[in-house]
């Protein structure tokens, strides 16, 4: 009889972290877990180096406006806060207009870089920082945004993802962003963001709404994206907001989902991918282990859920995997807290709707669905190579792209199910046990991406399968 499944590591093609299109660039860092300036790898600032890049290319006349959670890094190598401090100095010293939008933990009057600090900026003769920062109450300011305007192109870009502005964000990690040339997008953002300039944050109810759910069309999609902001003018289940437009989503995908959240708590986003499952999409999703292995933590309730529901229907269902530690995939996710600080999910990405949400907000009530809570927003991209670029982020952070199998019972019945990530050829190899050898090819696979079954019987002698290619 068989005892049980193994797996072999499925050798990827190689993944890059920066993926360019005609008006896009999606882009995410590679954390090694250490600050030590003399370990920095080429890629693991290349989110913050693309803020400073935006900064350093603005002129006189230019417009540009960056919006942060948290603020902090004093070092030219390994920090966020200092470098940008000096970019946007030598930025206003040219004649560009800046503005600054922080959340009421960040520490306005610090020196991150020598004698700078937003305070001292925003005091400075002549052209001066416009620094707006978020109140005390019950909401945060959780954007992370950089919109810059070229006068003289008449162009605007948007930059904007998981990255909080910090050392660590870069170093410590998975973070992921998306830089987008387009001027109904950044008319979009620069609404929203002159609202939190003008003071009207998350519980201000004279904040407009008028610019959430603002539409726009990249150069190579086929249909329009777009983009919300949060707090939302309807806070119901089902109503006018982003969780809605996240089950709906869900609801209308036909093959593949692969998720990246830091938190994960709404039932309703659960309930939607049960009902993926049970069409047979296929699902698989990351969540940090400090955030879904402990009881009370803000996902473990929606993980159990994921992985016990008595709602599934067939034997498909979402597939979790631990995150890796590191860029270097040494190890995997031990418990370290927001190590998965990304906030997205890939629908279709391979079939004919691609679409990837995802954005400064975290799946939990006050990002996606309350009226008087964070500020945050949250895009819809249904751009096939955006959702490429995520994939790659995807297979560089988990296991999600490695061939798996699981043993089954069903009745009197014994089934290997198996997942393939591509339509290759692969092979199924079996051992009398787990550590091989694996010497016996027991059959050819289809060559057929997805899921597929095979009856195992339960005469034959006791074994481990593995697939490769």
């Amino acid at each position: 009889m068989t005892a049980g499944c193994a797996l072999l590591a499925w050798a990827a093609a190689a993944w890059a972290d920066t993926f360019t299109g005609a008006d896009w660039i999606v882009r995410f860092n590679l954390p090694d877990q250490t600050t030590s300036p003399a370990s920095i790898g080429p890629d693991e600032f290349l989110i913050r180096d693309a803020f400073l890049e935006r900064l350093d290319a603005l002129r006189a006349n230019d417009w540009a406006c960056l919006t942060t959670y948290t603020f902090s890094g004093n070092t030219a190598a390994g920090g966020a806060a200092g470098p940008m401090l000096a970019a946007m100095s030598n930025a206003l010293a040219r004649g560009a207009k800046l503005n600054f939008v922080a959340d009421y933990g960040v520490d306005v009057t610090s020196n991150f870089w020598p004698g700078v600090s937003l305070a001292s900026l925003a005091s400075r003769k002549g052209n001066a920082l416009k620094v707006s920062r978020a109140p005390a109450d019950s909401g945060i300011m959780h954007n992370k945004i950089g919109l810059f305007w070229n006068a003289a192109m008449k162009k605007g870009w948007v930059l904007t993802g998981s990255w909080n502005f910090t050392g660590g964000a870069s170093s410590m990690q998975w973070n992921i962003l998306t830089e987008i040339q387009n001027n109904d997008l950044f008319a979009a953002y620069s609404n929203e963001v002159r609202e939190l300039l003008s003071g009207r944050f998350h519980a201000n109810p004279d904040k407009s709404h008028a610019h959430d759910g603002a539409r726009f069309r990249l150069t190579s999609s086929v249909r329009d994206g777009w983009v919300r902001f949060a707090p939302y003018p309807d806070g119901r289940y089902g109503g006018n907001n982003a969780l809605t437009d996240i089950t709906n989503a869900v609801d209308a995908a036909e093959q593949e989902i692969f998720f990246s959240l830091n938190k994960l708590n709404r039932p309703n986003v659960a309930e939607a991918l049960i009902r993926a499952c049970n069409r047979g999409v296929i699902v698989h999703g990351v969540i940090p282990l400090s955030d879904r292995a402990t009881p009370g933590r803000d996902s473990y309730e929606v993980y159990q859920t994921l992985l016990n529901s008595t709602d599934y229907t067939t034997r498909n269902r979402v597939r979790m995997y631990d995150a890796y530690y590191d860029a270097a995939q040494t190890r995997y996710d031990g418990g370290s807290r927001d190590l998965v600080h990304t906030k997205y999910m890939v629908i279709d990405p391979r079939g004919a709707n691609p679409l990837v949400i995802h954005g400064s907000a975290n799946w939990t009530a006050s990002a996606l669905v309350l009226t008087s809570s964070n500020d945050e927003n949250v895009q819809f991209l249904p751009e096939r190579g955006i959702a490429e670029a995520f994939l790659a982020h995807f297979a560089t952070v988990s296991d999600g792209f490695k061939p798996w199998c699981a043993l089954r019972n069903q009745g009197a019945r014994l089934w290997l199910d198996y997942w393939l990530p591509t339509a290759e050829s692969y092979f199924l190899f079996a051992a009398p046990e787990a550590v091989g050898p694996w010497n016996q090819q027991i059959a050819p696979l289809p060559v057929k991406r997805g899921t597929n079954t095979w009856e195992v019987h339960r005469t034959a002698p006791r074994q481990f399968f593995r697939i490769q290619k």
